[in-house]
């Protein structure tokens, strides 16, 4: 089989759990790295054993042959390296959000599709049994007809969690709060196991860090999808701490009279099926005893990166699209615009809407 060469952009936190991520994997090899802080892509590139490290991605991309890019930079870096590598014919999958513009991510939308390479987010949340399992019900109509649904992130930050980077916590670094960076991925989810959102209507709000971030730390929103389906979004980083406050949770009812729902607690565990009545009680209770209270990395990220690196290879999409992931992005955009306008927001938006939120989220006004 063909290993797929890849690059890493962005050699933080992220990035190295990227890294980390593609060790785990048979037919994918870290060839190259690149960090504005050149130290740094030096110490990653040390511990993974990789020879080629640089500064900037264009240098990259020139000296080394890349089959593609994973990218895990801060937010507002992701734009200029996918498209680079878009335009070298190199494919791309993003950490989430896929950018912090809607109109730099419908740009990579449709330079992939012009280029024909793979552009997919990261969303590793997805490759959960749980999830795998939930989805997999909805789509075979073992709930019937989705009515409503909830995502949920009761999430716990602290003063010191924003003072660790100077991008966290800003418009101008970040692009949003706990919707742009903690929801995103129940989001993501909500959307996948739903459908295809045609509306948002939402409110935001900074009640407890207020006084040293200028994005929300409280979010709610609802949402209604092509299918008739209704969704609420409850989002906050208000809670003590990232151990202690409940988590990530989605349930979703169908008219078939079954509610399906899944729970991440504690944040950065692996997700159960904390309701499931589809099966018998002791067929669920063994399936949270094999999958609770284990870490939810990196191996999820090895499985989307596994699942990027078989659709190159096969010829046929990612599981997490980049339309989908900017799907995501575009329902969060649509709360910080509804905030402003004071009214629900129409999905898909227009290339006016998706200009005026990119301004108001942007921290230059």
């Amino acid at each position: 089989m063909k290993t797929v060469r890849f690059g890493l952009v962005g050699c933080g936190g992220i990035g190295n759990m990227h890294a980390d991520a593609l060790a785990l994997i048979g037919g994918a090899e870290l060839t190259a790295v690149c960090d504005v802080d050149l130290e740094r892509a030096r110490a990653t590139a040390a511990k993974h054993a990789v020879k080629h490290v640089f500064a900037s991605v264009e240098e990259m991309l020139k000296a080394v042959k890349l089959d593609a890019i994973t990218v895990a930079s801060d937010h507002k870096r992701h734009f200029t390296p996918a498209m680079a590598a878009i335009e070298r014919g190199v494919n791309v999958i993003i950490e989430k959000p896929i950018t912090a513009s809607l109109e730099e991510a419908y740009s990579l939308l449709e330079a992939a599709k012009a280029r024909s390479v793979k552009l997919g987010g990261v969303f590793q949340r997805r490759f959960f049994p749980a999830a795998q399992r939930m989805r997999a019900a909805i789509a075979a109509g073992r709930i019937g007809r989705i009515t409503v649904a909830e995502c949920i992130a009761l999430l716990g930050r602290d003063r010191a969690y924003f003072a660790r980077d100077a991008w966290r916590g800003t418009w101008k670094g970040e692009g949003g709060g706990a919707l742009m960076n903690q929801a995103i991925h129940m989001i993501d989810m909500l959307l996948w196991m739903v459908g295809e959102p045609t509306e948002v209507y939402g409110r935001w709000a900074a009640l407890k860090h207020g006084e040293y971030i200028d994005v929300e730390d409280s979010a709610c929103a609802v949402v209604s999808f092509e299918n008739g389906a209704l969704a609420t979004i409850t989002a906050t980083t208000t809670l003590e701490s990232i151990e202690k406050a409940p988590g990530f949770r989605l349930a979703v009812h169908g008219a078939a009279g079954y509610t399906l729902g899944l729970t991440e607690s504690p944040e950065l565990t692996q997700a159960i099926n904390d309701q499931w009545p589809l099966d018998p009680e002791t067929t669920v209770n063994e399936w949270a005893a094999a999958e609770g209270d284990r870490p939810g990395f990196p191996d999820f990220h090895s499985d989307q990166l596994r699942d990027f690196v078989v659709a190159i290879l096969q010829h046929r999409e990612p599981t997490v699209t980049g339309l989908a992931a900017f799907r995501a992005l575009e329902v969060i955009k649509g709360v910080y615009l509804s905030q402003t306008r004071r009214r629900p927001i129409a999905l898909p938006m227009s290339a006016a809407d998706r200009a005026e939120a990119d301004l108001i989220t942007s921290g230059t006004r």
